[in-house]
C-alpha cells in the first residue's frame, strides 16, 4: 500500500520546485493568517516563507543548476557515483544552512546559537534523552526494516562508502536537523504552540522524503517526531542530529551487508 505523501518535484527550466513541500508552507501560511484574523501574535508567516523558500531552492539547485558543476546520471548510482554526493551534499548546504541563515538575517537582522539549538544547556539532559531517542528510533526503524525491507543500494566502492558517510550520513542530516528541528522549531517555541509545531515540522520533514510504502511513511514520521521531541526537551539540535546520524548508519549497514 502506498501513501503518496513525499517529494514531489517539478520543473520548468531551470527552475525546480517541491509541490508538497509548497503545499505545506500554503497550509501554514493559511493557519497564520486565520491567527491574524484572531488577533493573535504568530510568527508564522516567517516560518510559511522558509518552506517555500526551501521548496524551490533544493530542487532548483540539486536538479538542475548544480548539474552543470557536478552532474549525475538517472537511474541514480548511490554510493558509486560520487557526483551524486557531493551535488546533494552542496545542494544541503545551499539550501538549509546558507539561504535559510540569509533570509533570517534579512527579516530578523539577528539570530543566535541558542535560538537554533546550537548551544548545550544542560549535557546530562542532552545526553540522557539522546540515548533514549537513538535506541527508540533504531528499534523503530529495525522493526520496519525486518517486516518491510527496501533495498536501494546495488553497490559500492570503498571511496563512494566514505564520501556518502561523511557527506551525506553525517553532514547532510546534521544541516537538515539545524534547519527542521532548529529553524523550523526551536526558534519558535516561545512564540507559538509546540503541537502546532511539531506538526509543521513532521509535515515538512516528510515533504521532502521520496514517496514510500504506508508502513515506511509511518516509520519515517515517527522517527522524526522522536528527534523533535528531544529537541523540545533539551532545546539543542544535537540530540535529534545524533538520532538521525545513528538511524543512517544503521540504515546504511543493512543495505550493503
Amino acid at each position: 500500500m502506498n501513501l503518496q505523501f513525499g517529494a514531489h518535484p517539478a520543473f520548468f527550466g531551470l527552475i525546480g520546485f517541491n509541490v508538497t513541500a509548497v503545499l505545506v508552507a500554503v497550509a501554514v501560511l493559511l493557519v497564520a493568517l486565520f491567527q491574524r484574523s484572531r488577533r493573535r501574535e504568530t510568527r508564522l508567516f516567517e516560518l510559511a516563507f522558509l518552506l517555500f523558500l526551501v521548496s524551490f531552492t533544493f530542487m532548483t539547485l540539486h536538479g538542475r543548476l548544480l548539474q552543470y558543476m557536478l552532474p549525475f546520471h538517472l537511474p541514480e548510482q548511490p554510493l558509486i557515483d560520487n557526483n551524486l554526493t557531493l551535488n546533494y551534499f552542496a545542494a544541503n548546504v545551499l539550501t538549509y544552512a546558507a539561504f535559510p541563515l540569509l533570509a533570517i538575517l534579512i527579516i530578523n537582522r539577528h539570530f543566535s546559537a541558542e535560538k537554533l539549538g546550537l548551544k548545550v544547556n544542560n549535557g546530562k539532559k542532552t545526553a540522557a534523552y539522546t540515548v533514549l531517542g537513538i535506541m527508540f528510533a533504531s528499534s523503530i526503524f529495525a522493526v520496519s526494516d525486518h517486516f518491510v525491507h527496501q533495498q536501494w543500494v546495488n553497490g559500492y566502492t570503498s571511496e563512494g562508502l566514505v564520501t556518502w558517510v561523511l557527506l551525506v550520513t553525517i553532514a547532510s542530516a546534521f544541516l537538515q536537523t539545524i534547519f527542521y528541528a532548529g529553524v523550523l522549531f526551536n526558534r519558535y517555541l516561545e512564540k507559538e504552540n509546540v503541537l502546532l509545531l511539531g506538526l509543521i515540522g513532521v509535515f515538512a520533514f516528510q515533504s521532502f522524503v521520496a514517496p514510500n510504502s504506508l508502513p515506511w511513511q509511518a516509520t519515517s514520521m515517527l522517527i522524526f517526531s522522536s528527534e523533535l521531541f528531544v529537541t523540545w526537551k533539551t532545546r539543542s539540535v544535537y540530540g535529534a542530529a545524533s538520532i538521525a546520524i545513528a538511524v543512517g548508519l544503521i540504515e546504511l549497514t543493512l543495505q550493503i551487508l
